[in-house]
């Protein structure tokens, strides 16, 4: 009896340790609140200047954000130029080649009536159909890339790291 009950302690200390420890894993405190509208704000710059010509916009400032947006359910592959953008942004940051490979489908949000097309880590779009439904709030956490403006039309290109659904309250 006294060794069941020592395994069994031993079994929850384990599960509180991991369960503490994969919780620490993500940089929570880094990402900063902010809007989709606000960030593309402090592309204007390029925005304009992508209007003459067309541009791959890399930014080197991840800009870490949390944004409160929408989900809608809808999700698409990631469009072959993004994907181009995405790996040249991932080389160029040091990440690691198989850092492309965690990114392949755009999800949509809403934001203020707006739509926005981005791509979600694999293993955190593998919670969606589990834990949301369309029209659902939620907050994502985000880098920004950049980028690809074709004339007068820019698909920007954050990468959605992480999500919360809002805490109920009673």
């Amino acid at each position: 009896m006294y060794e069941l009950r020592n395994v069994v302690c031993l079994t929850l200390v384990f599960y509180m340790f991991v369960t503490a420890a994969s919780a620490q894993g993500f940089p929570w405190q880094d990402f900063k609140p902010r809007t989709l509208k606000d960030i593309l704000k402090l592309d204007t710059r390029e925005i304009e200047d992508s209007m003459q010509r067309n541009s791959l916009i890399m930014h080197a400032d991840p800009l870490f954000s949390v944004v409160k947006v929408k989900y809608s359910g809808k999700n698409r592959p990631i469009s072959p130029l993004k994907k181009d953008l995405l790996t040249n942004w991932a080389k160029t940051m040091g990440h690691p080649e198989d850092y492309k490979t965690n990114y392949e489908r755009d999800y949509m949000f809403y934001e203020s009536g707006l739509d926005y097309w981005l791509p979600v880590q694999k293993k955190v779009s593998s919670y969606f159909l589990k834990e949301l439904k369309e029209g659902d709030d939620i907050a994502i956490y985000l880098v920004r890339v950049g980028g690809v403006c074709i004339k007068k039309e820019c698909d920007w290109l954050f990468l959605v790291e992480e999500y919360q659904k809002p805490k109920v309250t009673n």
